[in-house]
């Protein structure tokens, strides 16, 4: 491992300073300031990479290291004889059956001794740090990263066996270079990239400046070998495989890497992961029954592709949970705000969302009433405010042509969406099909977007439907 020298350090603080005064500025008013914004900061980031280019710190081949990393596992009390990790397609693992596997069916059992966590940063060489910084105190998933790279470069960590199989590069959204960003800027996503983004890069300037002035900070030595790179590295393990465990008293919520579990990749079903408090130890049961050889999935919960996308570096087409956040509010521009925000919240509605268009039923209660409530006239507000009863039901029961107007209104907003993509779901069909795309971050901007659009559409027909 090369260390980073003092020269190059002394060329990288003036980039790092004015990429964290980017990075902390106030949100640009419109799109197209907040992507010439982005420009700058990805140019500004691309001359820090570039210094940076030859400390990079060579990974393991992870193909290599499975063998030790079972012995450790079954060292440490692990039971995982049911199941073993396998290449499923190139460079991308997954778990696989050694045998028939029955419903609900106990197949791993991960004591917390191997797992990295809030836990065992605090108790590490880190706990000093963790104590006096106010990051690292209020961020657990900081912890946990800055954890992960304390460990990395530690030759004797308890954790090296763990380490040496996890990918030395992730297709998160940290990942993605500004033209395959490009290819989600008419998303409803990018808001949410361009949000992690920036937080992840601001984190590695305030590190960046740590490590050169905290005494502390610097006796860890993560400073002699810390760039963007690793540090995204690090954000990337802790963002696609932490899961949130209880503390030893069974109450306090953690963040926690677990070995082996972190394996199994996502499938629709239910969530069916328990953990014994008495033995300290996570139990996996399936979800469903799994024959031998065949790849054994786990439930990650009802997230939407856009938050698989962004965080966990996948999509997947068939997800029954997905969905798409429609930007709603009322403005405080319109005349009518008091009165409809007074409404919205007499009826327990958000005044601003989030509200999702879903992939079944895909307008819920909640966005039919707040769409109700936005296109009340005057006369409207003010009868329903003076009902002394509080039910969303009295909208539509009142005024017969209410629930026609949401939905009107909801058609027009849904294909202005559909329209500024530019492009049709059938088109980007097309691209995935001839297989030109330039990178899997590029195929899995289109595979998001046809996710998208095929919600939207529905969500389009369905409000036709309504009106007709």
């Amino acid at each position: 491992m090369k260390k980073i020298p003092k020269q190059v350090k002394e060329q990288l603080k003036p980039l790092v300073q004015k990429l964290l005064t980017k990075c902390s500025s106030a949100k640009a008013l419109t799109k197209k300031a907040e992507w010439d914004e982005m420009v700058e900061i990805f140019e500004t980031l691309d001359a820090i990479q570039d210094l940076e280019k030859n400390y990079k710190i060579p990974f393991p081949d992870r193909k290599n290291n499975w063998e030790r990393f079972y012995e450790w596992c079954e060292e440490n009390g692990a039971d995982f004889s049911s199941i073993e990790v396998q290449e499923i397609k190139e460079g991308n693992f997954g778990t696989v059956a050694k045998r028939n596997i029955k419903e609900n069916e106990a197949f791993l059992k991960v004591p917390r001794k191997i797992m990295m966590s809030e836990i065992s940063a605090k108790k590490s060489r880190l706990g000093p740090l963790i104590s006096s910084d106010p990051i690292l105190q209020h961020m657990p998933n900081v912890q946990v990263a800055m954890h992960l790279l304390t460990e990395l470069l530690d030759p004797k960590s308890f954790w090296l066996p763990y380490i040496s199989i996890l990918p030395s590069s992730y297709s998160t959204i940290l990942y993605f270079t500004l033209n395959e960003i490009k290819e989600l800027q008419k998303s409803p996503v990018i808001d949410e990239v361009f949000k992690l983004i920036r937080s992840v890069i601001r984190q590695y300037c305030y590190f960046f400046q740590l490590f050169q002035r905290d005494t502390y900070a610097k006796s860890l030595n993560i400073g002699l070998y810390f760039t963007y790179d690793l540090y995204r590295w690090a954000v990337s393990c802790a963002m696609t495989r932490q899961n949130i465990l209880p503390n030893y008293d069974g109450k306090q919520q953690v963040t926690t890497l677990v070995p082996l579990f972190d394996m199994c990749n996502h499938s629709n079903g239910r969530l069916s992961t328990d953990f014994d408090v008495q033995n300290d130890t996570l139990i996996s049961y399936s979800f469903k029954s799994f024959s031998q050889g065949e790849e054994v999935f786990m439930f990650y919960g009802p997230r939407t592709n856009a938050e698989f996308m962004v965080h966990n570096g996948f999509v997947y087409p068939e997800n029954e949970n997905d969905a798409v956040e429609i930007k709603l509010g009322i403005s405080k521009n319109d005349p009518l705000y008091n009165q409809k925000n007074e409404l919205c919240n007499k009826l327990k509605i958000s005044v601003n969302g989030p509200f999702y268009l879903y992939k079944e039923n895909c307008v819920n209660d909640e966005l039919l009433t707040f769409l109700e409530i936005n296109v009340m006239n005057s006369g409207e507000l003010e009868h329903v405010l003076n009902e002394k009863e509080e039910s969303t039901d009295l909208l539509s029961e009142q005024f017969s042509d209410l629930k026609r107007r949401a939905f009107s209104f909801l058609k027009d907003r849904v294909n202005l969406l559909l329209k500024a993509y530019g492009s049709t779901v059938e088109e980007d069909e097309d691209l995935l099909k001839q297989n030109i795309l330039e990178s899997v971050h590029h195929y899995l901007a289109v595979q998001l977007r046809i996710c998208e659009k095929k919600i939207l559409s529905a969500a389009y027909q369905y409000c036709i439907k309504k009106l007709s």
